[in-house]
């Protein structure tokens, strides 16, 4: 895309983002809403009140990251595995946005959170050397992003062999016509199985951006020009998973403006926050081109 083009888009994703998110809580300490401050700060660049309002998802995150199989609920009440790693990933993605901003007990306690908070997530690492399950990849790729972040907020750069390592066994065997992976029908349908993969997209899409790689941004426009060729447009996910990664080429763009059209259907006022939250990190995405 265009840097114009990514300018214009990005204004117009932000606007209905922030409409939305503007007055948008969490309504209980597992909702994945918990990241709806963090979500705020990928449209801002005067941050207000929210940077208290970080360091307290933080902290949330953290005593989550001490708990057995922690578990985030969207709006709706429904689990899902990646929702913990949206929500540590969109407080990684605000940070890095607003660092050179933070207040300094701010800085001190969103860092003083990371250790914990990113405890459930080290489960990753045990696919440095392996392909994981077909099933575990979206998933894989979600933990990936998160620990790329943890590396880039706390200086550690003796991780990013290992992200890349992991990546690599993530995207080592793609499914039929270059897909992200296989799908086994025997256990699911079609529906749950391309969730899952604009899910693991998403993630990969973000991954590719930050670390500037060919062959993971070349993986992304395969996976994105499959759903294209593949997915009849009432079959689209009902939220905006992998927004930026169908504008990313042009060639693919016209599914984003479908995920537009379905979130919006509706009314702007229809729009619930967990889209919005996908669309804010599709508009920090999109910021990177026209740097």
């Amino acid at each position: 895309m265009l840097a114009k083009e990514c300018t214009k888009y990005r204004q117009r994703v932000s606007l209905l983002a922030e409409a939305v998110l503007a007055h948008a809580t969490a309504d209980s300490d597992d909702s994945v809403l918990i990241a709806v401050a963090a979500a705020r700060l990928l449209l801002r660049d005067e941050a207000g009140g929210e940077y208290i309002r970080l360091a307290a998802g933080f902290k949330q995150l953290e005593q989550l990251g001490n708990e057995v199989s922690p578990q985030l609920i969207d709006p709706a009440g429904r689990s899902c595995d990646v929702y913990l790693a949206l929500a540590i990933h969109l407080h990684f993605a605000a940070f890095l946005r607003h660092y050179e901003s933070l207040p300094t007990d701010v800085w001190g306690a969103c860092e003083a959170a990371v250790p914990d908070m990113i405890k459930p997530i080290r489960v990753a690492e045990e696919y440095a050397d392996v392909p994981p399950p077909a099933e575990g990849c979206a998933l894989l790729l979600w933990q990936v992003l998160c620990l790329y972040e943890q590396a880039l907020l706390l200086g550690r750069d003796v991780d990013i062999e290992l992200i890349d390592s992991i990546v690599h066994q993530a995207i080592s065997q793609p499914g039929p016509d270059r897909s992200l992976h296989r799908q086994d029908d025997r256990q699911e349908g079609l529906d749950a199985w391309t969730c899952r993969e604009l899910i693991g997209l998403h993630a990969l899409a973000n991954l590719a951006l930050g670390r500037q790689n060919t062959t993971w941004a070349k993986r992304v426009q395969e996976i994105a020009s499959y759903h294209l060729n593949h997915l009849p447009p009432d079959s689209i996910p009902n939220q905006p998973w992998a927004h930026f990664a169908f504008l990313w080429s042009p060639n693919t763009a016209s599914f984003a403006e479908q995920q537009l059209h379905y979130v919006t259907g509706q009314g702007v006022s229809q729009v619930g926050p967990f889209a919005a939250m996908l669309l804010a990190d599709a508009a920090n995405a999109l910021s990177r081109f026209e740097e």
